[in-house]
């Protein structure tokens, strides 16, 4: 019954819109509306008054010279006026920057929302060399610094849900919740990076009062001081700045 009442609102034009957004979002390239139509398996007919509309509104820009549309950032835009999350980088921002300044690594904060953990925030290291993600980067919860964190700090009954939606093997899992508790029990997590050699993921929680919003990581390359010819802080030092700035996001955030 849930179901039939499903199939009976459905939304065709809302529908075509978010695949156009998705499809542009997946991609780097414009595209022109024949392109966009073939990848949708529609005909350009279907969605030119949808296109037409998403770029009056802003949520994909149109190149006249090439006649190619590519999704652009007022989603991400939006998206940042919901408060907490508004709330949260205003304040992070400047910290994060200090942070990458002093310690020349990138840092980026991850937010949990719709099923995915999301880059939502970033700050490049000053240095010439460096590692960094990209904001609206989705991270795999059970093999990443940041989705340890999340699993340590979240609800227990959240935790299961995030589990169970986020497609990870049975061995993932298990992985994962060898990692909790010791985490929980210390405050933070630092690991080598499983999917890049050379890169320790140091991540700590960030809360509002008592609850947990969000996770905030420096994923720390290892650099040798004698060839880079300027002095490199340590793990151990990274660690316990990042564990500072985070305490100090936390006491500023309204509940």
């Amino acid at each position: 019954m849930e179901k039939a009442a499903r199939q009976e609102y459905n939304a065709p034009a809302l529908e075509k819109g978010l695949d156009i957004l998705e499809l542009l979002a997946s991609t780097a390239e414009p595209m022109s509306k024949k392109q966009i139509a073939e990848l949708m398996g529609r005909s350009v007919g279907e969605i030119f008054r949808v296109l037409s509309v998403l770029s009056r509104r802003g949520y994909v820009a149109f190149d006249e010279d090439s006649g190619k549309y590519l999704f652009s950032m007022q989603m991400f835009t939006v998206a940042n006026q919901y408060p907490p999350q508004a709330q949260l980088l205003s304040i992070a921002k400047p910290l994060m920057k200090a942070l990458s300044e002093k310690v020349n690594q990138s840092c980026h904060i991850s937010w949990y929302d719709s099923q995915d953990l999301v880059v939502i925030g970033r700050e490049e290291s000053p240095y010439k060399m460096g590692f960094s993600l990209k904001i609206g980067a989705k991270l795999d919860v059970c093999s990443s610094g940041s989705g340890i964190v999340l699993l340590s700090f979240c609800d227990p009954k959240a935790k299961t849900a995030i589990l169970q939606q986020s497609g990870a093997t049975k061995s993932e899992i298990q992985q994962a919740d060898r990692l909790i508790t010791p985490t929980h029990k210390q405050g933070y997590y630092i690991g080598a990076s499983p999917q890049i050699s050379g890169i320790t993921n140091i991540s700590v929680p960030i809360f509002s009062g008592k609850q947990f919003l969000a996770v905030l990581t420096v994923p720390y390359v290892t650099l040798d001081s004698d060839a880079v010819h300027h002095a490199v802080d340590s793990i151990e030092t990274t660690k316990n700045l990042l564990l500072a700035l985070c305490q100090d996001i936390s006491k500023k955030l309204t509940p």
